[in-house]
């Protein structure tokens, strides 16, 4: 009896066990730490960053063309902001409050910006009109001298005109002047415009440490550092870049300028300020196309002499900015290929308009410095593939140019600026980089950093080819290393331990007559126990 009333015992209790599985149990959605249900701790927080994400992505798509302006706006006021950044640390350091040096440097600026347009303004206006109306002649000009010395019929102004203005999309100046004409609508959007560039800027540099103290405030003391340098890096090349090529272009233009108004060139102004700022804001091929257009009108208005003129005149400017003014002015260049440079210029040309084309290298330097030092490198392999194959034999040509490279142009080449020799190598760092590279880099990692220091010269080369600091500072430190090497061999050579034994004997020598002499002058010396 016993046993049937188990048996019936276990049976009640597995059909109870079954009812119970078949019923929905709220515990499972949230299990407790130790259960095998409980999903991975990072879920939680993925399942965030992918709502963040999707939120703002669809925030974005629906609203960026009312708040494009907008953006647009606060872009234009960070990278003035980064430009006069060295001008208010300037007059900080002189005693001056940040905000009282930001309004001035920002002031200052209003003011440089008004006199100009003032002055130039409605003649840079006049004489563009006047050019635009003048290309038709230009272009017959051209038309007959190719039709002179070649014998081909170039087509018609009149056929040309309508197929130009339709299909002629690459003209930055024609994009930008769209893109001007569709946000600022009206006086009051120009005003709205300037007065947010005016406010944000001043804000964003009046409130320089006190922004990164807040951000800061949510990382970790290893986070602060890295964050701290690459917001050193970015600003470091964005303000550079920008105030040595403003300051590049305008002596451009003014040196342009001169020279056009001696010849008698027509619309010397749009011509200069149109070769100053191409020339140092299109990389490799800048100077190139900023001389293009003056000599064309020059050709145009006062026949093929002054154009060659002009011609010579931007030859030998370029020569003596590389040369000599350049290197004066940024002494140290951006870290930046130039074909990645001018490819970032025509895509973010193309996609931004002008404002891009104008920022694009200090902000592809930037991307590139943050790539850097947010990303871990590794040591090369060994492959063929990694170097160009050795000569089999050298041609005379090659051995013909070699003998002039030795004779010629390496003597000329010690004699340059050290800026001109691969000026695209290498990055501008200050004080504060190094202070902030040594804090995130070096200070957490120094067992690691003398075991590299202690290795070959080819494994210390390629650890220093992948940080991201100045080529200058990598030969101080190779110096460095160098000075300490030599100084610890002549510490161990017979010739200086010799020289250390005899200080020795000298010093211990000049111990015992001191010792002698306080004997003597000692009134309890004769004294004995």
């Amino acid at each position: 009896m016993n046993y049937q009333e188990q048996e019936m015992h276990e049976h009640k209790m597995h059909e109870h066990i079954k009812e119970s599985e078949n019923k929905l149990d709220l515990a499972s959605l949230f299990p407790a730490k130790g259960d095998d249900r409980r999903p991975p701790d990072w879920l939680g927080r993925a399942l965030i960053y992918v709502a963040i994400v999707t939120f703002v992505s669809i925030f974005l798509w629906f609203a960026w063309n009312s708040i494009s302006f907008i953006v647009f706006d606060v872009v234009i006021s960070i990278f003035i902001a980064l430009a006069m950044e060295p001008l208010v640390v300037r007059l900080i350091k002189h005693g001056w409050r940040r905000g009282v040096a930001s309004g001035f440097t920002l002031t200052g600026l209003l003011v440089v910006i008004s006199l100009l347009l003032a002055l130039f303004g409605n003649l840079f206006a006049q004489q563009v009109v006047s050019m635009v109306m003048g290309l038709p002649d230009l272009y017959n000009q051209f038309a007959n001298f190719v039709l002179h010395y070649t014998g081909f019929k170039m087509p018609n102004i009149e056929q040309l005109g309508m197929e130009i203005l339709k299909h002629v999309q690459t003209s930055w100046v024609v994009d930008f002047a769209g893109q001007a004409l569709n946000t600022t609508w009206g006086l009051m959007t120009v005003l709205l415009d300037l007065l947010t560039i005016i406010m944000v800027t001043y804000y964003i540099s009046a409130a320089g440490p006190a922004m990164r103290r807040s951000m800061c405030r949510w990382m970790n003391p290893q986070a602060q550092r890295r964050f701290l340098f690459i917001w050193s890096v970015v600003q470091e090349q964005i303000s550079s870049f920008l105030f040595s090529r403003i300051i590049l272009a305008a002596i451009n233009a003014v040196g342009t300028a001169i020279f056009l108004i001696v010849m008698n060139i027509p619309y010397w102004l749009p011509l200069s300020l149109f070769c100053g700022i191409v020339s140092q804001f299109v990389p490799t091929i800048g100077g190139y196309l900023g001389g293009a257009l003056p000599i064309l009108v020059a050709w145009g208005s006062n026949g093929f002499g002054a154009a060659v003129a002009t011609l010579i005149f931007i030859t030998i400017y370029q020569q003596i900015e590389n040369m000599v003014i350049s290197p004066k002015i940024s002494e140290k260049t951006m870290d930046l290929n130039p074909a990645v440079a001018f490819i970032s210029v025509l895509v973010m040309g193309a996609v931004f308009g002008a404002l891009g084309a104008f920022l694009a290298l200090p902000v592809t330097a930037s991307l590139q410095a943050i790539f850097r030092v947010c990303t871990k490198q590794y040591s090369l392999v060994s492959s063929p593939l990694m170097n160009d194959p050795h000569p089999d034999h050298t041609s005379i040509i090659v051995r013909c140019v070699e003998a002039i490279g030795r004779k010629f142009m390496n003597p000329m080449s010690e004699s340059v600026h050290r800026v001109m020799k691969g000026t695209s190598s290498r990055i501008s760092l200050n004080e504060d980089i190094l202070y902030w590279y040594k804090q995130a880099y070096v200070s957490d990692s120094d067992d690691a950093n003398s075991s590299k220091v202690s290795s070959n010269d080819s494994d210390q080369t390629d650890v220093l080819a992948t940080m991201p600091i100045s080529r200058e500072i990598l030969d101080a430190v190779n110096k460095d290393i160098a000075k300490r090497k030599v100084d610890s061999e002549n510490k161990d050579s017979p010739k200086a331990k010799l020289q250390v034994g005899e200080s020795k004997i000298v010093n211990n020598t000049k111990n015992t007559k001191n010792s002698k002499s306080n004997v003597k002058n000692n009134p309890r010396s004769g004294w004995k126990r």
